[in-house]
């Protein structure tokens, strides 16, 4: 049981317990109150996926400096509280029918309830319905945010949208067992048809539609729901957090719900308009207050550990270059931020090391509080998921800028409060200077900073005794700077050799680098499939395990009983049509008598297969598969009555891009005129003939293979594919760029499909492993820029970092000594929670 917490405690902690850190404070009342404070990395990730962990160390650090008993028998000695946000934060996808309306309105529910938007998936987004299914799969969001059509619409689509969700079999990342909210915001009239096609496989939160009409907007409902999942459902997934629960004396927040609730308190005594930016490792939250009011968001991928190499994509590298003022090259910039990025909880070792967090906090800042205000103008933000790897920075060049002449500064606010480790920690001055270089508010403006992130300690303090929370929050809280006029630095003149934190001692790592013996791979499509091997069987490396030939066909929703005007009981005697049928167009389905002269009919407006009666009185129809030998030739030209070599400025597709049946491909749009040209057909634009005015289309069926990849043995069969078992030896990088390969294993100079092993890549050898046909590159290190200049193609596993390094001796002798050998190459490297890192195999040859 908890220790109770006292109407007038004189001793307690709290603690929050972040992505990356968790933070400990002691709280202690003798003539006055003072207080203590330790961190410890926070315990997610093997081998201690364990938030009490972290939680403990932090403790047991307080107890050593203060010399209180804080912790007996394993738990917490004295009353204790705390918050969280170890998941990272609210991670979503939100999905609506068209991009620009319905999931536009969604996507700003999801921001405006402080979630970072992983990625927003729309019926007519360009993708194809297993590249849909792909991204929820490799996103893993906390929660999906379903909306799209308006009142009264069609129900195929949200339905659609649903079938996809399952085909993902999207599971909590941090709770395999539990079930992934999924708030439905659309189609009223779908709501039953969606909520049967999710099933028990979800938890399934209906609300209000955020766009009841083309003319009507109403978010509050959805976003409330958002919020509410998140403290009840989401929260709770990270390890060991049912044992965090058991020992606080009040309910745990989130770290942003909390600072929010002190920032209400403070608003309303301090009577000011308050701009406060917290700045985490994986995020960045931006909030306004006035009179009690609090507005949140939070801007996914802006953060200083796990998000730091975002920063630099989303603002452009000499944006951060241009506040350091020390000559460092674009190269070596990259270089100290990519490291940061690929060891998220290490802290800088030297004076460069502080001045350039400095700096990308300084742009962090920034484009947080741009974000913030876009959100607040209704302005769209969403980064997409090629921004969440650094194959994103390759597709967008390194990094963007922003237009030129676009100047931000800060008007609104006369008190802005810094937070965060960044913030908070570092020397006075220098938080001054990178409030100031990020907002550049005007001279009266006052700064403050959060003493020592303390604000959301206090925030979950003030649920159990808000007087003492704010009495906290004037004496240890709010450290005022002074007016911009009264404390502007020279950035120049502040001291960073003082603030090189103090060598941490790092956690030994997982398990060792090098694994010999039984290895065994999970070898699956992302859908159900056809299964080509057996229990038992023998593999080699080109197998084929499965393969799905996929048309993802949709299901339309006929309101039989609605249309006819009889009671849903009274429908199945009208219908003329049994489950298997095929219908085409304009197919008589229904007929009900309802006179001795007049009848109502009801003809199918899709051509599909009968797949069932709803005891509602509707029958669904799924959409007639397209045959594979078809394709469907739009004549564009004559369609805009145009001569075929004019078509070029009104053709609205591209070769490659997915279609839907009745989408425009072409218009031509003068006064008093209006000519389109659709698709007949859901499909892939194949070619478009600018010499005849023809656009071919063909049908979209989409072929999926998953073969071995590793010699060894069948396991585990499911309908997706199974476990190959071989032996060999496994070996782990740091980070790597590229899919699954195989190669043979070469020193010295790259050869056509090998895999060239190297202590340093240089630019020219990156060029000459793709000049040469070369598979893949192992290496210690690269220059991180090298690689965002030029795209290599191929698949690079970097074992130690970027920069000059020296290989592991122990990684490189086991290369070199199996030169000529095959080796399996994946680059693939994931680092949120969940961490997945690239890797090395060398199968065992026969």
């Amino acid at each position: 049981m908890p220790v109770a917490f006292p109407n007038n405690p004189s001793e307690f902690c709290i603690t929050d317990v972040g992505s990356t850190t968790t933070k400990a404070f002691l709280f202690q009342k003798r003539d006055t109150w003072r207080i203590f404070h330790r961190e410890a990395a926070t315990t997610v990730e093997k081998p201690d996926e364990d938030v009490t962990i972290g939680v403990t160390e932090a403790l047991r650090a307080l107890a050593e400096e203060s010399g209180s008993q804080l912790i007996k028998d394993g738990v917490p000695a004295i009353p204790y509280l705390s918050t969280s946000s170890a998941g990272g934060g609210l991670a979503m996808v939100v999905t609506g029918l068209m991009r620009s309306v319905t999931s536009y309105s969604a996507e700003r529910v999801a921001l405006g309830a402080g979630a970072i938007v992983l990625d927003v998936i729309a019926m007519d987004d360009g993708r194809t319905p297993y590249e849909k299914v792909q991204a929820l799969m490799r996103l893993r969001p906390d929660m999906v945010l379903l909306a799209g059509g308006f009142d009264g619409d069609a129900l195929s689509g949200p339905v659609f949208l649903a079938e996809l969700i399952c085909e993902a079999g999207l599971r909590p990342k941090l709770s395999r067992e539990a079930h992934l909210p999924v708030v439905f915001a659309g189609n009223k009239h779908a709501r039953h048809l969606v909520a049967d096609t999710l099933g028990d496989r979800f938890m399934f939160h209906p609300v209000a539609n955020i766009r009841p009409s083309s003319e009507i907007e109403d978010l509050d409902p959805a976003r409330t729901a958002i919020h509410d999942l998140f403290m009840d459902h989401v929260m709770s997934q990270a390890p060991g957090y049912e044992r965090l629960v058991s020992w606080v004396s009040a309910p745990i927040l989130p770290t942003p719900a909390a600072f929010a609730r002190i920032l209400e308190i403070a608003s309303r005594e301090l009577r000011r308009k308050i701009l406060a930016i917290d700045i985490g490792g994986a995020t960045t939250d931006v909030f306004t207050a006035e009179n009690g009011t609090v507005f949140r968001t939070v801007s996914a991928n802006l953060g200083m550990s796990y998000s730091v190499l975002n920063v630099a994509r989303t603002a452009g590298i000499s944006a951060i270059r241009e506040l350091l003022q020390n000559g460092m090259s674009d190269r070596e910039l990259w270089d100290r931020i990519g490291d940061k990025y690929l060891q998220p909880t290490c802290l800088p070792t030297d004076e460069t090391g502080v001045r350039v967090e400095w700096a990308t906090a300084a742009v962090a800042i920034r484009e947080a509080v741009r974000d913030h205000q876009r959100v607040r103008a209704g302005i769209s933000l969403s980064r997409g998921k090629e921004e969440l790897t650094i194959r994103g920075l390759l597709d967008r060049g390194g990094g963007k800028q922003h237009e030129t002449g676009e100047v931000f500064k800060l008007d609104e606010y006369d008190l802005v409060i810094g937070s965060g480790g960044i913030l908070s920690h570092s020397p006075r001055e220098a938080a001054v200077t990178m409030m100031i270089d990020a907002l550049r508010p005007r001279e009266s403006v006052t700064l403050a900073v959060d003493s020592a992130f303390v604000f959301p300690h206090l925030g979950v303090l003030s649920v159990l005794n808000p007087e003492l929370a704010l009495q906290l929050f004037q004496e240890l809280g709010l450290v005022r700077l002074g007016t911009v006029a009264e404390v502007r630095t020279e950035r120049a003149s502040i001291d960073a050799r003082s603030a090189v934190p103090p060598a941490r001692e790092r956690r030994a790592a997982a398990r060792e680098r090098i694994e010999r013996g039984v290895i065994r791979l999970r070898r699956e499509l992302a859908v159900p499939g056809d299964l080509f091997v057996r229990n038992g069987a023998s593999v080699k490396a080109d197998t084929l395990i499965a393969r799905s030939t996929r048309l993802f066909r949709r299901p339309f929703f006929l309101e039989i009983a609605r249309v006819l005007g009889i009671p849903p009981e009274e429908v199945p005697a009208c219908v003329l049509k049994k489950t298997g049928d095929t219908v085409e167009r304009e197919d008589l389905v229904a007929r009900h008598k309802v006179s001795l002269i007049k009848t109502k009919e009801y003809r199918s407006p899709v051509a599909g297969v009968v797949e069932r009666l709803l005891p509602s009185g509707t029958l669904v129809i799924r959409e007639k598969p397209e045959s594979a030998a078809a394709r469907a030739v739009i004549q564009v030209a004559q369609d805009l009555a145009v001569h075929p070599d004019q078509i070029r400025p009104y053709v609205k597709v591209e070769v490659g891009q997915s279609v839907e049946r009745g989408q425009v491909v072409a218009s031509f749009l003068r006064p008093g005129t209006v000519r389109r040209s659709c698709a007949p057909l859901r499909g892939k634009v194949k070619e478009i003939n600018y010499d005849y005015g023809l656009i071919n289309i063909e049908p979209l069926r989409e072929e999926l293979e998953v073969r071995a990849w590793m010699p060894g043995t069948v396991e585990a069969l499911t309908d997706r594919g199974c476990t190959v078992s071989g032996r060999g030896i496994r070996m782990e990088g740091v980070w790597g760029l590229g899919g699954e390969i195989s190669g043979r294993l070469a020193l010295g100079a790259p050869e056509s499909g090998s895999v060239l092993v190297t202590d340093f890549a240089d630019r020219e050898t990156l060029e000459t492993v793709a000049d040469r046909g070369g598979r893949g590159l192992i290496t210690a290190g690269l220059h991180l820029a090298d690689v965002l200049e030029i795209d290599p193609g191929y698949t690079i596993v970097v074992t130690e970092g970027f920069d000059r390094r020296a290989m592991d001796p122990g990684l490189k002798q086991e290369l070199e000594r199996n030169v000529g050998r095959v080796v399996l190459l994946d680059g693939t490297t994931e680092l949120r929670v969940g961490v997945r890192r690239p890797i090395m195999i060398l199968p065992e040859e026969d």
